[in-house]
């Protein structure tokens, strides 16, 4: 039996979406079939919404676990996150 390498995929993407943006602020929300999350810089009382992702519940998950998996590699090379403070 043979293992089955998944596609090659070029991501293409423009200048300023590359660059990346620091988002301190994140919201999820879910309907029965599909999951919002917003992400936002917020300084003093102001907020800039940066970006909103919308992906399938399988998706979610799979993101879920990939980011679960990633967090824990991170804090084994460099000890534990700490949450910080409580959001209102």
């Amino acid at each position: 039996m043979t293992d089955r390498q998944p596609p090659e995929i070029t991501i293409k993407a423009e200048d300023e979406v590359a660059k990346g943006r620091f988002s301190n602020l994140a919201q999820v929300g879910s309907t029965s079939d599909a999951f919002s999350m917003d992400f936002a810089f917020v300084h003093g009382r102001t907020g800039w919404l940066l970006s909103r992702i919308l992906m399938s519940p399988m998706h979610a998950k799979r993101f879920h676990r990939v980011l679960g998996d990633t967090l824990a590699r991170h804090e084994e090379a460099f000890g534990p996150i700490d949450d910080g403070p409580e959001l209102q």
